[in-house]
This record gives C-alpha cells, sequence and structure tokens, in this order.
C-alpha cells in the first residue's frame, strides 16, 4: 500500500513539473543543446532560473545525477528572488533527485523547505509534500513525526471539504438569486413570475434549513469521533510511553527494542498482607490507590515510565524512550517517595490507622521493552537487570532505596551513600549494595 502510494505521488510530481514547464513558456521537447544555449545566453536571474529548471526537467528521467545541479542552482536563484512558488517548484524537484538516489535526509531537508515555502491555500501542494515527508518519516521508522504528519494531513483534507461545502452553497445561492432576477425582467409574465419567485424562495428556504441540519449534523458527527479519536490516544498515553503508542497507531504493532542504559526500581510494601487483613476491602485499595497515584506523580516529574503494579508491589524504569539514560533521577524518585510515604505514615499514626512502609531497589543495566498481547495487551520489559532489582528490593531493610554497585558508579557524585558490603541476593552471586540517604 505505501508502494503503491509512494508511485501515484511521484506521478503526481511528474505532472506538476510539466505543467511548470508549460507554464514557463516551453512548448514541445527540446534539445540539451538548446537549453545549455539559453542557460549560457541568460542575462537575468529569472531567465537563469527558467534555463537551470528546464535543464533538471530535461535530465529528471533519463539521468538523475546529471539533473542535481541544475535543481540546486534553481533553487539558490528561487531563494534569491524571494519567489516562493519558484522555491516550492525547485525544492520539490531537488527532494525528488535525492529520493530517487536513495538520500532520504536530504530530501527530507528539501521537503520541509518547500511545506515552509508554501502560500496559504496551496492545499494540494501542502498535501503532495505532507505525503512525501509522511513516506520518508515511515522509512526512516520515525513514527512520532509520521503520526504528527498524518494529523496535518487530516486537518488540510478536513479544511478542503468545509471549503468545497461553502463553495457549493454559493453557487446554488447564485443560480438561484440569477433565476429570480430573470424572472423580475419579465413584465407579462408577472403573476407566474411571482409565484414563481414564491415557490423558489421556499424551496430556497427548506434547501438552506436542510443544508444548516446536515451541516449540524455533520459537525456534531464529527465532534465525536474528534472527541473518540482523542480519548482513545489519551488512553494510549496512559498505557504506553508516546512514542510506542505513536507506533501502534501508525503500524498496528510495536516492535520489541534493547535499551543498554535503563534503570529499573522495585517498590514492595513491608508486611502487606498483615496489614491488608486489619483493613475493609474499600479502604484497602482507597488506600493503594492513593500512594500509587502520589508515585505516579513522583516519576512523571522525573521523565520515568510507569511499567506496571502486581499487587502491592511497583515497577518503573527510565532510560527508554528518551535520553533519560542515567539512574540520578530514579534515585531522586525514589528518595520522595520514601519521604512521601514517610510524611503520610506519620499522619495515618495520628490518625490511629494502619499504614504502609515501602522497600526499594534500583539497577542500571540492559533491558528489552516491548509490548504483549493483542488483548488488553501490556508495554513491560524483562532481563536480568529487571530481575537484580527484585533482588535488591527483597534485600533491602524497611524505609530504605538499596542501590547496586552499577547505579551507584554513575550516580555517586551526586548523593550521600552507605557502604553494605557484599550481600548474597535469591539466585544470584553476592554483590556490592549502597544505601542512598540523601541528596548531596
Amino acid at each position: 500500500m505505501l508502494h503503491n502510494r509512494t508511485a501515484l505521488i511521484r506521478t503526481f510530481l511528474y505532472v506538476l513539473v510539466w505543467m511548470g514547464t508549460l507554464f514557463m513558456g516551453q512548448v514541445g521537447a527540446q534539445t540539451e543543446a538548446s537549453l545549455v544555449a539559453k542557460l549560457n545566453s541568460a542575462d537575468s536571474p529569472l531567465l537563469k532560473y527558467e534555463a537551470n529548471i528546464r535543464l533538471a526537467q530535461y535530465w529528471l528521467r533519463t539521468d538523475a545525477p546529471k539533473a542535481v545541479p541544475y535543481a540546486h542552482e534553481a533553487l539558490a536563484i528561487a531563494m534569491t528572488l524571494k519567489d516562493r512558488v519558484k522555491v516550492v517548484e525547485s525544492a520539490l524537484l531537488s527532494g525528488e533527485l535525492a529520493e530517487i538516489q536513495h538520500k532520504n535526509a536530504e530530501s527530507t531537508r528539501y521537503y520541509t523547505l518547500a511545506k515552509d515555502s508554501l502560500a496559504a491555500g496551496q492545499n494540494d501542494l501542502a498535501l503532495l509534500t505532507l505525503d512525501k515527508l509522511e513516506s520518508l518519516a515511515l522509512a526512516r521508522q520515525d513514527y512520532k513525526t509520521a503520526h504528527t504528519l498524518i494529523q496535518e494531513r487530516f486537518a488540510i483534507l478536513q479544511q478542503k471539504a468545509k471549503v468545497a461545502s461553502e463553495l457549493e452553497v454559493q453557487q446554488q445561492t447564485e443560480k438561484l438569486e440569477k433565476l429570480v432576477a430573470d424572472k423580475q425582467k419579465s413584465k407579462f409574465l408577472l403573476p407566474l413570475s411571482l409565484l414563481g419567485t414564491l415557490l423558489l424562495a421556499l424551496w430556497y428556504y427548506f434547501r438552506r434549513r436542510r443544508d444548516r441540519r446536515t451541516r449540524g449534523e455533520m459537525a456534531e458527527k464529527n465532534a465525536m469521533i474528534e472527541e473518540k479519536r482523542r480519548r482513545s490516544e489519551q488512553l494510549l498515553l496512559n498505557i504506553l510511553p508516546p512514542a510506542v503508542a505513536a507506533e501502534l497507531t501508525v503500524r498496528n504493532k510495536v516492535m520489541a527494542r534493547r535499551y543498554e542504559h535503563a534503570t529499573v526500581m522495585f517498590i514492595d510494601f513491608v508486611g502487606f498482607t498483615k496489614v491488608a487483613e486489619s483493613m475493609q476491602p474499600e479502604e484497602l485499595v482507597n488506600e493503594l490507590d492513593y500512594c500509587f497515584s502520589q508515585f505516579d506523580a513522583i516519576v512523571e516529574r522525573a521523565r520515568i515510565e510507569k511499567i506496571k503494579t502486581v499487587g502491592d508491589a511497583y515497577i518503573c524504569a527510565s532510560g527508554l524512550t528518551d535520553r533519560n539514560e542515567k539512574p540520578i533521577n530514579m534515585i531522586r524518585a525514589a528518595i520522595a517517595i520514601q519521604r512521601f510515604l514517610h510524611e503520610y505514615a506519620q499522619k495515618r499514626k495520628a490518625e490511629g490507622n494502619k499504614h504502609f512502609e515501602a522497600r526499594i531497589g534500583i539497577h542500571f543495566g540492559p533491558v528489552v521493552a516491548g509490548v504483549v498481547g493483542v488483548k488488553k495487551f501490556a508495554y513491560d520489559i524483562w532481563g536480568d537487570t529487571v530481575n537484580i532489582a527484585a533482588r535488591l528490593e527483597e534485600v533491602c531493610e524497611t524505609g530504605q532505596i538499596n542501590v547496586s554497585a552499577a547505579a551507584m558508579e554513575i550516580a555517586k557524585s551526586e548523593f550521600d551513600w552507605e557502604y553494605r558490603g557484599k550481600i548474597a541476593a535469591k539466585n544470584k552471586a553476592e554483590m556490592d549494595m549502597y544505601y542512598v540517604s540523601e541528596i548531596k
């Protein structure tokens, strides 16, 4: 489907180039020699532009590399002339030549220049440029950019539909006004003219009334569709990282990826089962929801991805979809979470209520991330880094943050540390572990 659309766009571009050639006065085929002669004899920037663009068009289909310098020269002259139409024409031609030579980055740059140079109302050229940029973004797997380009194209199509509808109403109105004017000119058919005018007025009234009702219904339906689309996107963003959600929207699937510099944090409530037995189910769920909501707010401010909750355990990771690859922000978030739990516990104890305390384990290393399942799908992470973070949490003391040596080495200048020595974890050899207390 993508290949067919690309071929259609390329055909449209050739037609556009041909029409541009007719616009500049070229009638019939010209030889290379005559075109070069015109270029050599050109004595003004405008004539030099026309000669260069014609030579680039001449070589476009037969020998693209020969067309490149002429297209680039034409673009340079167009930018000097500050002629937006000529800038768009020569930029599109330069982008097409770069795409033919598989220079996608260069092609993207020229198509972006063409897009930025478009004047208001050039919707067909805008759609052509957006399609070219979208195809290149999909080719380099930049799904977030492709998603943005799709939304821009959808907005232009909506605008075109609105203009077409308004034009049709205007044409009908003009026909009616002309018909009424013709009837009024007839002196001998005045009664019939009045009757016809009345009938036409009634027809016009009911037609406009029906059109208003139809437009209102369409506007309501479009608003409902847009609201559903917005809610769907928001739901995806609540479940998945933005880049993953964009990829799922465009491709209907997500490729698993390996991240070499990820930081994983496990949080687990101490004695949760015993505390849960003394609380009503509604109170237990409300307390968990309140605590996890506070965790969500803290990790979101630190650009950390929440992965999932399993019972009373909370799992999150950083370094997956942005450049937040150092464990410093994760450790700061862990300190903020322990501080929140301590303050909230003091309040709950003062009220005579049960409270939660937590252990936290943090490790730094490679992970694999992806989406599993087709129903109730979930974004998850796998690898030994995840297992080690879980083991660090298991051997942590209540209210502490247990950090691996790998994470500590990167963040050691940012915090105060307490070396615990080498401690054995379940199914793991002895590892160096550190408690982190406060930010320096």
